[in-house]
């Protein structure tokens, strides 16, 4: 792969592509390639080692290893805690972070190494409006070369544009390609009113792990659904809305209000099978969708695999469908293809609840569903 067009370019270079065009490994190449290269891949939890009890010693870890003065170490991670927003999370223990709260800390613990080239994979991905705009803010000051790697061009961020086709980086503009989206959606059945339900995140002793002194409980809400229709559930990162849908669905010792089946926010969280048509449970459904039912999950593409889990998840055919962050990872046909998975469970009769940050993507879904929005907080 020619990476001339980076390399001495310009500060800020965002290469836009679609899923299987080429990034990961334009990543991959940059840091093998160029020396001084720091990366963050779109897998945040990959950056965290969970070895430490807090994020700020968290965050410290690739200045240990660079044998960095603990009073110098210690003045970078906080002003890095500051520009990512979390320095409220100084003490925190790691493993209770929310996902948004870890995809920033492993921005803060890749971009703590003032590496000169910071590749990033889809780094707004899954971050609220004032997570991004930290990243965003501290990326126009950062003396790195700033490499973002996505499926869209982030105007707020600027920078020259570069186009990956078939794995050829390119000045010429990337092709426009829209979204498809299925036919209205009409909903059917009584609403399904879950009762007030609330949660309960940390404070639990695992067998192997240490106990967690930190815990917040989610402020009850009355959660109300109707088959056919879908409820968004907005919140920042950190409010608890991974917590409630896992309530929803009967996870850490809550009883669940309905039958329900739930799409983890990290979609490999999900794969307990060896090949695609298990984890889909048919071969047939596997090869409907596309996908080639010997695979194993974990091989497919990240937009594959999140399609694959919005098709497990359905399959199940449960009155109640929770889908934590489904749009994270979705080039435009990954979202054709949510949205046409999404519409067909609709019109079964499933009610979805949804997390989401990208309001682009909830509007979509308003084109051919209906959408209440529901608003949660912490106590």
């Amino acid at each position: 792969m020619d990476l001339s067009l980076i390399i001495g370019g310009e500060r800020i270079i965002q290469v836009v592509g679609e899923s299987g065009s080429g990034l990961s490994l334009l990543a991959r190449h940059l840091h093998e390639r160029v020396p001084g290269t720091a990366v963050m891949r779109q897998d945040a939890e990959a950056h965290v080692t969970y070895l430490r009890d807090t994020v700020i010693e968290e965050v410290c870890i690739g200045l240990e290893q660079r044998g960095v003065a603990r009073d110098e170490m210690l003045t970078r991670a906080e002003a890095m805690l500051a520009a990512a927003g979390l320095s409220y999370l100084a003490e925190r223990d790691p493993s209770t972070l929310s996902g948004g709260e870890t995809h920033r800390l492993a921005f803060a613990a890749v971009a703590i190494l003032d590496p000169d080239v910071l590749v990033l994979d889809d780094p707004f991905a899954g971050l609220d409006t004032d997570s991004a705009r930290l990243i965003r803010a501290f990326l126009a000051r950062s003396r790195s070369q700033v490499v973002v790697l996505g499926h869209t061009y982030h105007h707020d961020l600027g920078g020259q544009c570069l186009s990956l086709i078939d794995a050829t980086l390119s000045t010429t503009t990337p092709p426009t390609t829209t979204v498809e989206l299925p036919l209205p959606v009409e909903p059917s059945g009584d609403l399904l009113d879950l009762g007030v339900v609330g949660a309960r995140r940390g404070g639990r002793r695992g067998l192997f792990s240490r106990a967690r002194s930190d815990e917040f409980t989610l402020e009850p809400v009355r959660v109300v659904a109707r088959p056919g229709a879908v409820v968004w559930l907005r919140g920042p990162n950190g409010a608890g809305k991974t917590t409630l849908l896992r309530a929803l669905a009967g996870l850490d010792g809550a009883h669940p209000p309905v039958e329900a089946a739930l799409a983890l926010q990290r979609s490999a969280d999900q794969v307990a099978e060896s090949t695609v048509g298990e984890f889909l449970g048919s071969v047939d459904l596997a090869r409907a969708r596309g996908f080639d039912p010997e695979e194993h999950p974990l091989d497919l593409s990240a937009r594959d695999l999140r399609l694959a889990q919005l098709a497990q998840v359905f399959a199940y055919n449960r009155p109640l469908v929770l889908l934590d962050e489904p749009d994270v990872g979705l080039d435009t046909l990954g979202r054709t293809r949510a949205h046409a998975e999404i519409a067909a469970g609709l019109s079964r009769g499933a009610a979805v609840i949804l997390t989401c940050h990208d309001p682009s993507f909830v509007a979509e879904v308003g084109q051919y569903a209906g959408v209440e929005e529901l608003s949660i907080r912490t106590r």
